[in-house]
């Protein structure tokens, strides 16, 4: 291992400065429960380590009314609706671990199924420390938290040298490990509406093992139930089935409208085999991460159906 210095900004300014001089030489590091073990292994050699863990601006978890933020807002806070029929957005700060965020009333409100993500993410130890930014800034196809955040449309707002900027979650991610950070930046945190009363939604992951276990597959879903057997508003995505979490837009056009039923939901969720494309490696193959990406959606779809609790229903 690489001997490597540590920095411990002020403010957020000084963290951008600090990246913009040191340029790849540096890293962001939280909560340090990937990046300590690609130093040890050797496959990260940082020449400083930028420590962001006590810019406590970065750990909220707000409501804001309306889409832009309000200065000063206060975690919890509540606040009433701006537009008929549109949720509040909520904002998710980098360095709130996922314990914070699996046990947040804001959270388990708005978004119960990022709520249900963070508690699977690792054992209790790493769900103390490790961050929502961290998850999102390491950009592992198999990441718990984004999923989820592609299921709400989140964004995700950056800083850099030429200020704050706010990306769709979809084009955050572009590869295997890559992001569309830029030289100098660094996340902030994330911000998406809140599901509505009648929306419905789920998240469910298979791994080697129940607990302590890298996402083998994993599906995030959420949708509005316009009856006991139909949804509109259907946004499903995938995890660990291709270079970057995927939006299964296929199902989604199948599933809006229509009325199920076990049947229709099974060939439905056989769909998911268009959407996805899956490599094998040591944790399965392509064809076991095709077949249990279907299965995955149809369990959370007979969870719904049958109003189980399981399904992290919002409201109606």
């Amino acid at each position: 291992m690489r001997p490597f210095c540590v920095t411990v900004p002020e403010s957020v300014e000084e963290a951008v400065r600090v990246l913009a001089k040191w340029g790849p030489e540096a890293h962001v590091i939280a909560g340090g429960t990937d990046l300590l073990v690609e130093i040890k292994e050797d496959r990260r050699s940082p020449k400083v380590l930028v420590d962001i863990s006590r810019l406590d601006e970065l750990r909220q978890i707000r409501v804001e009314c309306g889409v832009k933020a309000e200065a000063g807002a206060e975690t919890g806070r509540e606040c009433k609706r701006t537009d008929e029929g549109e949720g509040d957005v909520v904002w998710v700060g980098a360095l709130a671990t996922h314990a914070e965020v699996a046990s947040s009333p804001v959270v388990r409100k708005a978004a119960p199924l990022l709520a249900e993500a963070c508690a699977h993410v690792g054992s209790p130890q790493i769900r103390g420390r490790g961050t929502v930014g961290g998850n999102i800034s390491t950009a592992s196809p198999a990441g718990d938290v984004i999923p989820p955040l592609f299921a709400l449309e989140a964004s995700v707002d950056v800083e850099g040298p030429r200020g704050v900027r706010s990306v769709d979650v979809e084009s955050f991610f572009v590869g295997p490990k890559r992001s569309a950070l830029a030289p100098g930046e660094m996340v902030l945190g994330v911000r998406f509406r809140e599901l509505g009363p009648n929306h419905v939604s789920f998240f469910r992951k298979l791994g080697q093992r129940r607990s302590l276990a890298i996402s083998v597959v994993s599906v995030a879903f959420a949708a509005r139930k316009v009856r006991p057997d139909a949804f509109d508003d259907v946004r499903i995505a995938f995890g660990a089935v291709a270079p970057t979490v995927v939006r299964a837009r296929t199902v989604e056009k199948a599933l809006c409208g229509k009325r199920l039923d076990p049947v229709m939901a099974r060939q439905i969720s056989r769909l998911a085999f268009r959407d996805v494309m899956p490599i094998t490696d040591i944790r399965g193959s392509q064809a076991y991460r095709q077949e249990m990406a279907c299965n995955l959606l149809y369990e959370g779809l007979l969870d719904l159906l049958s109003g189980s609790p399981a399904a992290g229903a919002r409201g109606g």
